[in-house]
């Protein structure tokens, strides 16, 4: 019997005593209060014994499973003759330390495949590629399921939908909400919220003081994105202490939580049947924020025409309130790092390249908007050179506009290739085995690849690590391939929906 039961045990056997002495016995013990006593460590001692054995047993059932488990996977498993750390392969514990830990997650992975080669055990269900011919082709087949274990936070959301026929279903209602005319229709909003980001920097300038640019531009996503969805401006670009809202509203711990909702399934489980842990997630904000405009939606939904804001149609469409909810929090949560990550990659990349800024600049001048000064933004011109930006389905089809636009194209694309998240993987799923190099991949194994290795390989996009602008350019032969091979939203029929809206923003 362990010790703390014992002392728990002494602690509480004054009052049985009492609780024994209270009972009505037979005279000839009354005389005799130390019986109750005995009594009553009988009890607890045969109590505590039961209770001891219980545990042991549970304990031995415990570690027999564990045991099993783990022998399996390291031996057995269909997946134990490829190559990777075995502790890998047990558990996915190797991840959630080397994320969580060591912070050495993408570190880790180079190193693995420099020693183990091109394909790598890295879970008990996972296998991770750097073959990327292997990965363009493989990753865009459409009858691929997302992994549930990855993308488990988002299950019932269009970003986590396992099954590729629900998320066509529903990526084909909620496209119409991110197409050209909506875009178009939001383009005056974006304009002041410019407007608003230009007055903040330039009063940071008559200053003569440094500042935070990341600060004012998580401000300025919040508002683009929270803007138009809701159709209502929150003004965070006109709060004085922008550090404060900023620290305040990113959620710096994202990724871990997701890190540690992956590695370990009983937390999942927990988080999924305890719903008001999400509030305190990082996404809790946002979701009460969603909350204020969805409710009333729902109260007054009979009334056709008293909603007409993006928000509404997400809701006319899902037709659920937590799930809308969730999903325009999800929307918000993802806009906001893709935007600022977008706008603070290009931002540094122009500085550190002013040969960029002058054809940008010289693009602009051609436009003839002098009228407006150097708020281009204003000029409807500049508006139809935003579109062009964006891709075929906007195109203004002038020869003369559209080669103006090519440029500001291209950096647009570099900047996106070169801020593909360092963490972020795609996990695929297959219901039928994959052969890979006369190796067979059992069905429902994860076979991943890292978008920022992807995207940083000198076989598909030369010189890698330099901002080259130009390799995406029309007037260069390899642009086709190199644009077939940009994987910064997505793959296949998964590709981002608001890809256009990044580049509009951007």
């Amino acid at each position: 019997m362990t010790e703390w039961l014992r002392t728990y045990i002494k602690a509480v056997l004054p009052s049985i005593g009492q609780l024994c002495s209270k009972r009505q016995v037979p005279a000839s013990q009354t005389t005799h209060p130390e019986i109750h006593f005995t009594m009553a460590w009988s009890t607890a001692l045969t109590m505590s014994s039961a209770f001891d054995d219980l545990l042991k047993k549970v304990f031995c059932l415990i570690f027999f499973y564990l045991v099993v488990k783990y022998t399996y996977r390291m031996f057995l498993s269909p997946l134990a003759s490829f190559p990777g750390p075995r502790v890998a392969g047990i558990t996915k514990l190797y991840e959630a330390y080397h994320v969580l830990l060591k912070n050495d997650w993408l570190e880790n992975l180079v190193s693995l495949h420099d020693q183990y080669g091109p394909v790598v055990r890295i879970g008990p269900n996972e296998l991770h590629f750097v073959d990327n011919k292997f990965n363009l082709d493989h990753h865009r087949r459409p009858d691929l399921l997302k992994c549930n274990n990855y993308y488990g936070l988002l299950d019932k959301l269009l970003g986590g939908l396992a099954s590729p026929t629900k998320h066509a279903q529903r990526a084909a209602v909620m496209r119409p909400i991110f197409s050209g005319q909506t875009l178009a229709e939001y383009s005056k909003t974006l304009d002041k919220h410019l407007e608003s980001l230009h007055s903040r920097l330039a009063d940071a300038i008559s200053n003569k003081g440094s500042v935070n640019l990341t600060h004012y531009l998580w401000a300025y996503t919040n508002d683009v994105m929270i803007s138009y969805l809701t159709e209502e401006n929150y003004g965070f670009l006109k709060v004085y202490d922008l550090q404060a809202t900023h620290d305040a509203t990113r959620a710096f711990s994202a990724i871990d939580l997701a890190t540690v909702l992956r590695c370990m399934p009983p937390i999942k489980i927990v988080f999924d049947y305890v719903p008001a842990l999400r509030a305190l997630s990082p996404l809790g904000w946002l979701d009460n924020l969603m909350s204020s405009h969805v409710r009333p939606m729902v109260k007054s939904w009979d009334d056709e025409n008293s909603h007409q804001s993006v928000l509404a149609r997400v809701f006319n469409e899902i037709g659920n309130e937590t799930h809308t909810v969730h999903e325009s929090s999800q929307a918000i949560f993802i806009g906001n790092e893709s935007l600022l990550s977008n706008l603070t990659f290009v931002l540094h990349r122009l500085i550190q390249n002013p040969e960029c800024i002058k054809k940008i600049r010289a693009e602009l001048d051609t436009l003839d908007i002098g009228t407006y000064g150097h708020r281009i933004w204003r000029d409807p011109k500049t508006t139809q050179l935003r579109y062009l930006v964006i891709g075929p389905s906007m195109l203004i089809h002038t020869r003369q506009n559209l080669a103006l636009t090519l440029f500001q194209d291209a950096v647009c694309r570099e900047s996106s290739r070169l801020s593909s998240p360092s963490w972020h993987r795609q996990p695929r799923q297959s219901d039928t085995p994959i052969e890979y190099q006369g190796a067979i991949i059992p069905p429902m194994t994860s076979v991943s690849f890292t978008l920022y290795l992807l995207e940083r390989d000198a076989t598909l996009f030369p010189d890698p690590n330099t901002f080259k602008p130009e390799r995406w350019l029309n007037s260069n032969q390899d642009s086709k391939t190199t644009k077939s091979h940009s994987v910064s939203f997505g793959t296949g029929t998964r590709t981002c929906l608001g890809q256009q809206w990044v580049f509009l923003t951007i």
